[in-house]
């Protein structure tokens, strides 16, 4: 629970899904209340006899309502106070075993598609596509299709991410296997309010999964409006700069790239107008500095002055 802790207030965490807790239902309240305060919790006690999902999130800067719970999985209405921005989260902790994840692919099923920002978080247990596992044997190609198909019908897909690669290992030595089981999730209404949003998944430290980072504060802050200026048509490196920028490869979703490009061609358009058109009032002056040195120079020698 230390590390837990220190990971809330280090890296100023407003929700967190925490799996396989270890703690009992009767310690719980305990635990709660003398480690975790002023932060809240909501927890699957009541569907697994285990304990395997807690949310914890921090009152005074989130409201945050559960909306289903569920063995695999707890499904969340979360709002920002300071923004008033809404999303919905699901975090889950599928079973080991394929044919009780059947029941999660289900649960998800039913929740989803939805027309609202939507993020699901965490552990899978299973990989999307054969090159998500190191081992001496593959993954299974049924589970792999029946995760794939749960997500097409839900309309999710991977967040852009950084860090490590293989989300999971078993820490053997001699067999030793590597997959990425732990994924961030997003839907199209997602991608068109937090387009630049991306997932860290951090280096497992003590446990033998990654953790994983979604960062909403540069989304959620209030940002100037982007503007083009028709100046920018006439400039001799806009076109090729458009055309670059656009061609850059990106991976994700079909919308996850349209949006994806577009920030692109934002990017290097706006690189180009800090550039060439910012400070236009200094440049004038400067240009005007220039030319009444010219001019004085041409009054002190003017039969020096070459045609």
């Amino acid at each position: 629970m230390k590390e837990v802790i220190s990971f809330l207030r280090n890296q100023n965490i407003d929700v967190l899904g925490l799996l396989e807790t270890r703690i009992k239902c009767s310690k719980a309240a305990a635990v709660i209340n003398h480690k975790l305060h002023p932060y809240k919790v909501t927890d699957n006690y009541d569907f697994h006899k285990n304990e395997r999902i807690w949310v914890i999130w921090n009152p005074s800067s989130v409201t945050l309502v559960p909306l289903t719970v569920h063995a695999q999985y707890v499904h969340c209405l979360i709002k920002h106070h300071e923004t008033n921005v809404k999303f919905q989260a699901t975090f889950i902790y599928a079973s080991n075993d394929s044919k009780v994840r059947e029941v999660l692919w289900d649960g998800l099923g039913c929740i989803g598609p939805l027309n609202s920002s939507w993020v699901t978080l965490r552990d899978f247990n299973v990989v999307r596509d054969i090159t998500e596992r190191i081992s001496e044997h593959p993954p299974n190609l049924f589970d792999m299709l029946a995760f794939n198909a749960c997500l097409l019908q839900c309309g999710l897909e991977d967040m852009q991410c950084t860090g490590c690669e293989f989300t999971w290992t078993n820490k053997q030595d001699e067999a030793r296997v590597w997959c990425k089981l732990d994924r961030a999730l997003v839907n199209d209404a997602w991608l068109g309010q937090f387009p630049s949003t991306s997932a860290k998944f951090h280096v497992p430290g003590i446990s033998d999964h990654s953790s994983v980072l979604v960062t909403l504060f540069e989304d959620i802050r209030p940002k100037k409006r982007f503007s083009f200026l028709n100046r920018w048509i006439s400039d001799p490196y806009y076109d090729s700069l458009v055309r670059e920028a656009w061609a850059t490869p990106v991976t994700g979703s079909v919308m996850s790239k349209l949006f994806a490009k577009m920030k692109n061609v934002r990017r290097s358009l706006m690189d180009l107008h800090k550039r060439s058109y910012t400070a236009i009032q200094l440049r004038v002056a400067n240009a005007k500095k220039d030319l009444d040195e010219c001019q004085a120079q041409l009054q002190a020698s003017p039969m020096n002055f070459c045609r």
